[in-house]
């Protein structure tokens, strides 16, 4: 059963990594921690746009934990613990993989281990708690953006798509963890 998973794990991979060609400047781009830039920046916006400052600060709290939750646990319990290379690192995959090639020649190939995606977990994750916190209307689009960054990492070939499904729903359920921890918190804090 697990080689039949890799197998089709694999298989998706190679149909998604590099096709079309032309993209390679734009997944790598948009692959980027500093492209998502105005995502954050739109997010807190919305976290403060409106309510007391003492409730936009315990909704930036709750999207702090969250995205520190989901890096810490993705990429230094997980990856470490399953120890499943990344494409680029399989020596049976990577010489069939379009692997982006840097500036300086080198190509990039991502750390050793890549179950479960990071960068999936953090999007979704921001997502999720983006959508419980602000409602549907405000961050439909946040979905989208995280769709998009996750599928970069199969395009550039360190991802396999199991490490993209299990990175979102990860992120989606410790947002949703993290969403219920604070209200808990805040429905047992004493008025005075």
């Amino acid at each position: 059963m697990k080689d039949t998973l890799q197998a089709w794990d694999e298989a998706l991979l190679l149909l998604l990594n590099g096709t079309p060609e032309w993209l390679s400047a734009v997944g790598w781009w948009l692959s980027q921690p500093w492209c998502s830039t105005p995502v954050y920046l739109f997010v807190i916006w919305r976290l403060f746009k409106g309510v007391s400052w003492q409730t936009g600060a315990l909704r930036m709290a709750m999207v702090l934990a969250t995205f520190a939750g989901t890096d810490a646990i993705s990429s230094r319990v997980l990856k470490p613990g399953f120890e499943r290379l990344r494409p680029s690192h399989n020596p049976s995959l990577s010489e069939a993989l379009v692997l982006h090639q840097n500036q300086d020649g080198t190509v990039y190939r991502g750390g050793r281990f890549g179950f479960v995606s990071s960068h999936a977990a953090n999007t979704f994750g921001l997502a999720a708690i983006a959508f419980l916190i602000l409602g549907k209307s405000t961050t439909r689009w946040l979905w989208v953006w995280a769709g998009i960054v996750s599928w970069t990492r199969m395009y550039l070939g360190v991802h396999y798509p199991g490490d993209i499904v299990f990175g979102s729903l990860f992120g989606i359920g410790f947002a949703a963890a993290t969403y219920v921890l604070f209200s808990r918190i805040i429905q047992a804090k004493p008025t005075p």
